[in-house]
This record gives structure tokens, C-alpha cells and sequence, in this order.
């Protein structure tokens, strides 16, 4: 049985230039695009609420209600409402009063719909937002440690 090895003089130059350059060029396209798509959120809206408008309204009543005292400075609820009055800032919203009055009233629809489980609601809530900011690209100092 004789063995038969392949040498870089049994390929022409310009194809081994051009066939290394493409598979580069396609590694780097899809680095970037899996890179970018990390950042992207999930599809839909979170707890129904309609808009993304009315979803930063709900996660901002969520974190300013979560503790009834109020958060401490510096606390993830503060972080997390800081986010999203950004959020509401950033999207514009020429009704942000609107906005943020249908996602308290979601929530209060939400928390009615607990049945006593409401501390349970909020803990599931504050998850939730709190993965969908990150998604946005948040960066939670208070997480972070």
C-alpha cells in the first residue's frame, strides 16, 4: 500500500490565498454576528404589556415598589429603576407619564392576579426585568462582585 501526501506544490498559490482569505473572511462575519446578536432582546414584549414603552413602566414600577421603604442607594431596585427611566428617555416617548401609569396599572393587574403571592410576584418581576435590562445592556454594578 503505498501512502500518498498532499504538498503545498500540489495546489496552486492563488487558490490556497483565495480559499484562506474567504474562510477567514467567513469566521470574522460570523464572530460579528454572534457578537452583535447577544445584545438583542428577546422577541416580544415582558407581562404582555404592549408596547416597550409600557414594559419600561412596568420594570420601573417594579423596582421603585419592590421594597416599600424604598431602595437604598446604590441597591439593584435603585439601579434597576435609574435603567429605565433611561430607557423611557432614550425611546422617546412623548406620553412617558402614559407609559409609566399603564405599567404600574399592569402590575397592580398582575399582583391582584397572585392571589396573595404578591412577594413572590415581585421576586419574579424583579428577575425578569432585571434579565431583560441586562439584555438591553445593562451593567449592574450591584451584581457585579
Amino acid at each position: 500500500m503505498t501512502r500518498t501526501y498532499v504538498t503545498d506544490e500540489d495546489l496552486p498559490a492563488p487558490l490556497l490565498w483565495t480559499g484562506g482569505g474567504l474562510l477567514v473572511v467567513v469566521v470574522a462575519g460570523l464572530f460579528w454576528a454572534v457578537w452583535k446578536s447577544q445584545f438583542a432582546a428577546p422577541p416580544g414584549y415582558l407581562f404582555d404589556t404592549a408596547t416597550e414603552a409600557v414594559e419600561a413602566g412596568y420594570c420601573l414600577a417594579v423596582a421603585q415598589e419592590y421594597l416599600p421603604t424604598g431602595a437604598p442607594v446604590g441597591s439593584l431596585q435603585d439601579e434597576a429603576a435609574q435603567f429605565w427611566i433611561g430607557r423611557l428617555r432614550r425611546l422617546d416617548v412623548s406620553g412617558m407619564g402614559r407609559a409609566i401609569a399603564a405599567g404600574r396599572g399592569k402590575l397592580g393587574a398582575d399582583l391582584r392576579a397572585s392571589r396573595g403571592r404578591e412577594r413572590a410576584w415581585f421576586d419574579f418581576a424583579l428577575d425578569r426585568c432585571t434579565r431583560r435590562a441586562m439584555n438591553y445592556g445593562a451593567r449592574f454594578g450591584s451584581l457585579e462582585g
